[in-house]
């Protein structure tokens, strides 16, 4: 078999160094010179002739001195193999490789890692165009080069590059590569950038890919060393909604193009995925999780429907999401700071509705009217240890309070009074009562009045023990509750009946306890026809004064039918606003 005659070194080291089809590589660095001519030596008789042949073959089968150009100098040994430099570029072999060649800016690129004796070992292929795409490529046994006029060359291997040949190399989503394979700035992986991505790897989590608007969110969190850490995934279609994500070690990155990309972690992370994620009722996240205005919580927006989403966290209350109505009533609070604090609930069914808790009362949203009812259960200090008897205010208001216990003869007609003259009211109700009308207290929170409990049974407190107080209060708590509404923080004891213990007990149970300035005596009927309307106004209005506390009842007297208060309410209302004054439920005694 024929031989190439050695030309002059010195030409053939610049020579061997110089351009082709893999692009014009930049001039080598002395270490890469350096290498190529100190792996030059007396080639070991067996190995040199077996590889000599196989490279003198490949040579031909190339086309010999076609874009190879000339031998330069002799064959040499290189990392147990063999080598010969032509003018454009050099052929490899090794025993298990066989004979390859590698030329132009893939061969510099190569010769700056080591050639053969570096990271990449031989060759396995020639340079060859990359398939589907505008460039070049070499494989060898640890990695490829790529080669492209816009990128120029760069290296990928091991679990990154089997990533990167699974999406499709060059001609799949990524493109080129922009570098080597890299250590991740302040953590322990590795990275490739490629024209469409990013490909990261760690010993914990594998290689997996980050592109796009969610790539560019991720480095702006700090990438693998920042919050989020290394990626578990690659970007994948969110399950039931039009958008896409990534997770990572710290969390995970969501996009739609409603929303852009947004990222959600820690408890309110699991409290997003508990509840469905993008696909459930909260939607994509419209911010980051982000600090709240009062410094001690945490929250994040979501686009979900019919007024936004969110979820709230603080250290005391945990992750909790608010949504819809519930949510809109609790911004036009204040959010947060309001008086009602942070949520302690999420949002779930009541009878006729939805409710969410809070530090320090509830959102009830009912169904059948769309409105939202905001109940404190917090009690002012102010109103422990007394039976308050008028809203402590020097402004010129007035509470009417309805007690029902006996029928629901006046109860229409009453809610059509208030409605009518756009007055609030507070109704107390029993248990009882409560079962023997159950249709009635959604009559009541639909029209927008307040609910309050008046005992299940309507005892006299005083003769009770504290068991079967916190029994009689318990049970007409639950069973309003089971009528979709709240009856706290207010409770009446029936009859006006109470003493320090009873207050202590009521107070324990959550309640503020609310008399009443002036009783109307409605509920006595006619008294044999000498009572009417009239007289109900008389004494509401003999009694006005700021913060006024008026009772009046439900029910119709059982002697004679009648219905004085409600007879007496339109004159009442009236008078009351000729004389100056306003309407108000008892939570204005909450300040």
């Amino acid at each position: 078999m024929r031989r190439y005659r050695p030309a002059v070194l010195g030409i053939a080291l610049a020579l061997a160094l110089g351009g082709g089809l893999g692009g014009t590589p930049p001039a080598p660095s002395v270490a890469a010179a350096s290498a190529v001519a100190g792996q030059r030596g007396v080639p070991a008789a067996m190995a040199g002739q077996t590889g000599d042949d196989a490279i003198v073959q490949h040579y031909e089968q190339l086309g010999g001195a076609s874009f190879l150009g000339t031998p330069v100098g002799s064959a040499y040994d290189i990392a147990g193999g063999r080598a010969q430099d032509y003018t454009g570029g050099t052929i490899y072999w090794s025993p298990g490789t066989g004979a390859h060649e590698v030329h132009g800016a893939i061969r510099g690129h190569y010769l700056a890692f080591g050639g053969p004796a570096g990271l990449f070992g031989f060759p396995l292929t020639d340079e060859t165009a990359t398939p589907g795409a505008g460039g070049r490529y070499n494989d060898f046994a640890g990695g490829s080069i790529y080669w492209s006029p816009g990128t120029g060359a760069h290296e990928v291997h091991g679990a990154i590059r089997g990533h990167y040949l699974a999406f499709g190399g060059p001609a799949g989503l990524f493109g080129f590569p922009l570098t080597d394979e890299t250590a991740t700035p302040g953590a322990g992986g590795r990275y490739n950038d490629f024209a469409g991505g990013s490909i990261y790897w760690s010993p914990g989590t594998g290689a997996h890919e980050v592109h796009g608007a969610i790539r560019g969110h991720y480095l702006a969190f700090g990438g693998p060393a920042g919050l989020f850490g290394f990626p578990l995934t690659d970007e994948a279609t969110t399950p039931g909604a039009g958008g896409r994500y990534n997770d990572f070690a710290g969390g995970s990155i969501y996009w739609s193009p409603g929303t852009g990309a947004h990222e959600v972690h820690g408890a309110i992370r699991g409290q997003y995925l508990t509840l469905g994620g993008p696909a459930g009722v909260l939607g994509f996240p419209l911010t980051d999780e982000t600090g709240t205005p009062d410094g001690i919580g945490r929250y994040n927006h979501f686009s979900g429907t019919n007024g936004g989403s969110s979820i709230y966290w603080s250290p005391a209350t945990g992750a909790h999401e608010v949504y819809g109505g519930i949510r809109a009533q609790w911004v036009a609070l204040g959010w947060e700071r309001s008086r009602l604090g942070y949520p302690i609930s999420g949002e779930y069914g009541i009878t006729g509705g939805r409710r969410s808790d809070f530090q320090h009362g509830s959102i009830l949203w009912h169904a059948a009217s769309g409105r939202t009812e905001v109940i404190y259960t917090s009690v002012p200090s102010s109103l422990l240890g007394v039976d308050l008897e008028r809203i402590p205010t020097t402004q010129k208001v007035v509470a009417l309070t309805f007690d029902a216990g006996a029928n629901d003869a006046a109860l229409r007609s009453i809610l059509g009074t208030l409605a009518a003259n756009g007055v609030p009211g507070t109704f107390f109700l029993t248990g009882d009562w409560v079962n023997q009308f159950p249709s009635d207290p959604a009559l009541i929170y639909n029209a927008g009045y307040r609910i309050g409990n008046h005992s299940m049974t309507h005892p006299d407190f005083t003769t009770l023990t504290d068991a079967q107080i916190a029994a009689e209060i318990s049970g007409a708590q639950r069973t309003i509750e089971a009528a979709g509404g709240d009856p706290l923080p207010f409770f009446r004891f029936p009859f006006g009946a109470r003493d320090s213990r009873t207050i202590a007990d009521v107070n324990g149970a959550g309640y503020a306890a609310v008399r009443w300035t002036v009783d109307t005596l409605g509920w006595q009927g006619t008294m044999n026809g000498t009572r009417g309307p009239g007289f109900v106004v008389q004494r509401v209005m003999a009694s006005a004064q700021p913060g006024e506390i008026v009772l009046m009842h439900l029910g119709s007297n059982p002697d004679d039918g009648s219905t004085l208060d409600a007879a007496a309410l339109p004159q009442v209302i009236s008078q009351l606003r000729a004389a100056g004054y306003g309407f108000v439920t008892l939570d204005a005694a909450l300040g």
